[in-house]
Order: structure tokens, then C-alpha cells, then sequence
């Protein structure tokens, strides 16, 4: 069998398919010439082929010579990604532009998508821009559309993003499926003078949309060095696609050379016939291919035993989860049907629903998943099985569970006063008093402090945000959603090394190593804390300049220009000064960028409580980090119930 990584392969010969001069080169279909292999990544039925369907695998493969100066570059390419199953694919491929491929050798499958690994994703020294199309809903990035375009620096995380489809002539958006195994076309152009980075997609043999997919402003030359290699990084996972480029055009410094459709057409015919005749097995490997066969059918058998032995046991598809399950009769009665009427709201999972069960006269919310959602019965089960054993108010309710071939269920109780997010940021003119956010602040406090501390394991949430908090009748806050969620023993660490959140909430640590502690969660409960006070999103877009700025840096600046109150929400007229300071001091300290500084979240209810002072620090103790050489004079710790605050006294 093949290494993972194979040696760089690095053919000269050009080929009459390809042309290459001082603006750049085009291939019209690939055979061989001046390209660096790696990985998995080959040539077939004259196309670029980057994985060839192996689980677990990475291909790359690089213009072999290295560009020593690019400024408005150009770029097209026409890729199909075949997929096994007709909706599910993964990972997906990136156009690169990087200042090494060596760099790259190290770089892991799946959700890295051969370019980085857990160690080095979000590192300014990758030195890297990419542009990725991305075929699976990584559990990680939950609120990421699972076939998207996104524009990457340095990061797995996109700077922007846009589920795939292109736009009209007459202004309309139309939806592509990238792992649909048609062709389709993408045109990727930088402008050095104004830095706008423009993506655009469309079907094959469509003209380039007038209206970009994404463009962003980004100086590239402050990202790469002046010498760069130019290529395409693929994976996949446990999920497989085959991943190729049919043609390709790049040039360095103005617009890429259009390419040649009467010859791609040709290649897409002789990759279709290729694609057929791998379903053929030869004559020679049969006998092998028939013995693993009987022994793959013996296995099934033998575990459909055990399956069904177990179901008779416990009940088809029960969970010891500590919730009943319902029945999808009984569950479309109380939604008449998944009624519209009855729609409470919908997301990248599926549709909630009121419903009114007929037995009890409960009223319940019914998180329909949808069968698109690819993360669906994991996310299901995770929910499930986390959710199910926990009680506590300030916690939403899972009350039970259905499955119906494809359909997934779950069924909470009814919170009439929907998602503080609506309430803070929607349309309508509902606004909440301070003893209420006060009392939501301290609620959700208290659930983390439960799951992070009280309950039989440690519960790790993972998407602390706040349209993951719901509001009930009495405008108590209960966290929900456990999709994410993790959980482990108590005095061991979390065994997740995937990232997970929402923009703007995550731990800077959390985006560098991908490691969800304790302390991610405190985190993105201290940005919580300021949005419910400040009325503010985590990222909103400055008035003045349109840059986006940090919630976090905009109180430290009020803070620093003379009163932090200046951030309270303009609608909030009853709140308290005292107690508002401390909400947005404890929420800027949670958040620091430090993760040994923030406190544990027993500690926090104390000082929301005021069991416990908050001490008296100042803004410039924010921004040290934990490789500051005073850091340790001034570091908060929590290694138990009873941690309090040490060596942080005044201001310097």
C-alpha cells in the first residue's frame, strides 16, 4: 500500500495541452508538465486527479515552478468532485497560494483539507491564502453552511464565506451542489491596488458572473512573502470524494488566459467513462475482492445479530438517556401535521416547531432534523445522551426523543419567550430591563456551574451564545442546544481537538489548537456577558470606517477614554451602575485572551453574587498574556470551590 505522503514528484515536460510564458501558464486538461505532486494526488483520463476516493487521504499538487512576483493575479479552474453518495462528500479542495510547498508535507485529511494540522492551523507563519470549497459540515463550525465557498488566510476558519451558488444576470442567487459530480467553474482575481479579493462560481460552460460570489479586502502582501507556489490541496475523511481539476489558467500579474472548452468537454466525457469503468472489477482480483466479500458479509451478520439480540433487550433504538420517546404519530399530531403555522424558527439542523401534545396538553418545541444535515445523528445522539441525564433550571429540558427512518426528533419544553438573541438584537420593539438580564446573566452562570462542576462529569458546551439561550415565561434564561456539547470525567481533560463555536465567542486558543476546555467556555460566556449588558453583537461593522470591531475591544477603549458605562445598552434606563460595572468588568476578564486568567465559573457566580469582590484591576492587565513576564504577579486562579483571586491588586 501507498504511504500517506508520498515523495515530491516533479515532472518538466510540457505537453502540447499546456502553455506556459511570463503571464502565467493554461492547461487545457493535463497529461504531464511542470507540476509537483503529493500525496495521493495523480493524473487520470487527462485531469488533475487530487484523491482518488480513499478514506482517510490528501492529495496536492503544485505548478512546479515558484513565481517571484505576483501582484494582480488571475485565476480559473474547472473542478468536479464525485462523491459516493449522492449527498454526502468530504472534505472538499482549496486553490493555494503559499510561500512553500514543503510546509505542507505534515498537513492532516478530513476538516484540514491537506493543508494544515491541529498543531499549526491559524499560525501567521503558514504564510498562505486559500479559497476553499468545502463539501461537510464540520461539527466544529456549526453555524458554517456544509456547501460553501470561503475565503482562508493562515486559517481553516474564513474570514468570509457563502453557501456555493452564483448570481444572475438579473440579480437572483441560484444554489450549486458541489459534490452534484457536474463541472463547475471558478474565477479567483486580486487587485493590488485596491487589495479586493473577488470569488465567483458557476456552472460549467456559464460566463463569468458579473457579481462576485465573495469579495473581500485583504493585503495579501502582508500575508505571503514575494516568492510564491500556486496549487490545489484536497482530503478526505471517513467520507470519500474524488477531487479534480479539468482545466486550469493562472497568470501572476493581470487577467488569467480563457480556457478551452471544446477540450475540457472532451476530458468530462473521458472522466465519466473513467468514473464507469471503476465500478468494473478485474478479472485478476476477483478471487481476492470475493473472499473479502464473504468475510465484510460475515461480520454484518454477525453484528445485525448482536444489534437485534440488543433491541430485543431494550426496545428498538432506545438511548439510556433518561428521557421517553415519542412516537412520530404523536408528534405530528401536536404540530397538525408540521404545520407552517406552527414554525417557530428554522437553522443549519432543520426546523423547530410548537407543538400541543395531545395526551398531556403540554405545550413542547419539536427540533425537526433535517436528513440534509450531514452532522444530524451524531449531533442527534450527542444531544441526547448529554442532555437527557441533566436537570437543572437554568437548563432547557430535553423531554424526550423520536426517530422515523430518516426523520430525527427532539422534544423540549415550550419556552414562549423564544431566544435572547431575538429579544437583543431582533426587529421587534421587546426590550429586557436590567433585572431581567441581571437574572438571565446569573441563570446561565449557574447552568455552567452545573455543568462544569456539579454534575457526574464535566460537561464542556462548546457553543455558549445567545440564541442558544432561551427565555421562559418568567424571562428566566435556560442554555440549550447540546449539539456540540462534550463531556468527560472529572480531574481528566476533554478528549476534543476539533474546533467548535460561533465567530466572535471563540477563545483564541480554542482557534489556534482546536482544544475545548473549562476555559473556552468561560470565554465565550465573558462575550455573553457583554452583549446581554451592551445590546451589542459580538463582531458588529463600525458606522464610520465599515471595519468590523471586537465587542471585547470596544469596552476595553470605553474603559480606557474615561467610563466604562458608556457601553451600557441605550435602551437600558433602570439598570444599576454598580452592578452593570461588574457584569462588564467580569465579562471583559472571562474573556481575556489568557486562559489561565480567567476565573473558573464557581468563582463567577461568587462574584455575581458579591459573595466574593471582583478585585480592582485595570484595563492594561488585559492585554498581558500568559508569556508576559509579569503575568505572574498579576494571574487569577481557581483550582477549587474556594480560589480566589491572587496578586492582583490596584492598578500600574
Amino acid at each position: 500500500m501507498l504511504p500517506r505522503y508520498l515523495l515530491l514528484c516533479l515532472i518538466f515536460l510540457i505537453p502540447a495541452s499546456a502553455s506556459y510564458t511570463n503571464d502565467g501558464f493554461t492547461y487545457d486538461g493535463f497529461s504531464s508538465g511542470m507540476l509537483r505532486f503529493d500525496g495521493v494526488a495523480s493524473i487520470s483520463s487527462r485531469a488533475l486527479m487530487l484523491t482518488d476516493g480513499v478514506a482517510q487521504s490528501v492529495g496536492r499538487a503544485f505548478f512546479g515552478g515558484r513565481f517571484d512576483s505576483i501582484s494582480s493575479f488571475s485565476t480559473t479552474f474547472v473542478f468536479v468532485i464525485s462523491p459516493p453518495y449522492s449527498d454526502l462528500g468530504g472534505h472538499g479542495l482549496a486553490f493555494t497560494v503559499s510561500a512553500t510547498t514543503d510546509s505542507l508535507l505534515g498537513a492532516s485529511p478530513s476538516q484540514y483539507m491537506g493543508i494544515f494540522n491541529p498543531e499549526n492551523n491559524g499560525n501567521v507563519t503558514n504564510q498562505l491564502f486559500a479559497v476553499e470549497l468545502d463539501t461537510i459540515q464540520n461539527p466544529e463550525f456549526r453555524d458554517i453552511n456544509s456547501n460553501h465557498v470561503g475565503i482562508d488566510v493562515n486559517t481553516l476558519v474564513s474570514i468570509n464565506s457563502h453557501p456555493a451558488g452564483y448570481y444572475t444576470p438579473d440579480g437572483n442567487f441560484t444554489d450549486l451542489l458541489l459534490i452534484s459530480g457536474k463541472p463547475m467553474q471558478v474565477w479567483v482575481d486580486y487587485d493590488d491596488s485596491s487589495h479586493q479579493v473577488n470569488v465567483s462560481l458557476a456552472p460549467y460552460l456559464e460566463q463569468k458572473p458579473q457579481r462576485p460570489l465573495l469579495s473581500n479586502t485583504i493585503n495579501l502582501t502582508s500575508v505571503l512573502p514575494r516568492s510564491v507556489y500556486v496549487g490545489f490541496a484536497s482530503a478526505t475523511s471517513t467520507v470519500r470524494s474524488i477531487h479534480r481539476i479539468i482545466g486550469w489558467s493562472f497568470n501572476p500579474n493581470g487577467e488569467a488566459k480563457p480556457l478551452n472548452y471544446s477540450v475540457l468537454s472532451e476530458i468530462i466525457q473521458d472522466v465519466r467513462r473513467d468514473a464507469q469503468s471503476r465500478s468494473h472489477v478485474p478479472k485478476g482480483v476477483l478471487i481476492p475482492v470475493i473472499i473479502v466479500s464473504v468475510f465484510i458479509t460475515t461480520v454484518v451478520i454477525v453484528a445485525i445479530y448482536v444489534y437485534m439480540k440488543k433491541a430485543r433487550q431494550s426496545g428498538d433504538w432506545e438511548i439510556d438517556c433518561g428521557s421517553a420517546s415519542f412516537t412520530y404519530k404523536d408528534l405530528a399530531a401536536a404540530t397538525n401535521s408540521f404545520s407552517d403555522k406552527m414554525l417557530l424558527g428554522k437553522g443549519g439542523f432543520g426546523k423547530v416547531y410548537k407543538g400541543l401534545l395531545q395526551t398531556s396538553k403540554q405545550n413542547v418545541a419539536i427540533k425537526r432534523v433535517s436528513p440534509e444535515s450531514k452532522q444530524g445523528m451524531k449531533e442527534f445522539i450527542a444531544e441526547i445522551t448529554i442532555l437527557g441525564h441533566l436537570h437543572h433550571r437554568n437548563l432547557v429540558q430535553l423531554l424526550g426523543y423520536c426517530r422515523n427512518k430518516s426523520e430525527l426528533l427532539l422534544v423540549y419544553d415550550y419556552m414562549p419567550n423564544g431566544s435572547l438573541d431575538r429579544v437583543l438584537h431582533g426587529r421587534d420593539k421587546q426590550t429586557v430591563g436590567w433585572v431581567h438580564r441581571f437574572n438571565i446573566i446569573k441563570g446561565i452562570a449557574a447552568g455552567l456551574c452545573y455543568l462544569h462542576e456539579d454534575w457526574e462529569k464535566v460537561v464542556i458546551h462548546r457553543d455558549i451564545k445567545a440564541s442558544n439561550v432561551l427565555l421562559d415565561n418568567e424571562m428566566n434564561g435556560r442554555l440549550g442546544d447540546f449539539g456540540l456539547a462534550r463531556l468527560h470525567n472529572h480531574g481528566t481533560d476533554a478528549h476534543t481537538t476539533h474546533l467548535a463555536g460561533t465567530w466572535g465567542y471563540i477563545a483564541p486558543e480554542l482557534s489556534r489548537l482546536g482544544r475545548a476546555t473549562k476555559a473556552t467556555d468561560v470565554f465565550a460566556f465573558g462575550v455573553f456577558m457583554l452583549e446581554v449588558v451592551c445590546g451589542r453583537r459580538p463582531i458588529q461593522v463600525n458606522d464610520s470606517d465599515g471595519e468590523p470591531v471586537l465587542l471585547t475591544d470596544w469596552v476595553v477603549d470605553a474603559w480606557e477614554s474615561g467610563s466604562i458605562l458608556n457601553t451600557v445598552d441605550p435602551k437600558l434606563e433602570d439598570y444599576l451602575s454598580e452592578e452593570a460595572e461588574l457584569v462588564l468588568k467580569l465579562g471583559l476578564l472571562c474573556s481575556h485572551s489568557a486562559q489561565s486568567a480567567r476565573p473558573c465559573m464557581r468563582l463567577v457566580m461568587q462574584y455575581l453574587s458579591k459573595d466574593v469582590l471582583l478585585p480592582d484591576y485595570q484595563p492594561s492587565f488585559l492585554s498581558l498574556t500568559s508569556r508576559d513576564e509579569e503575568f505572574g504577579q498579576h494571574i487569577l486562579s481557581c483550582p477549587s470551590v474556594a480560589a480566589t483571586m491572587t496578586g492582583l491588586s490596584g492598578g500600574r
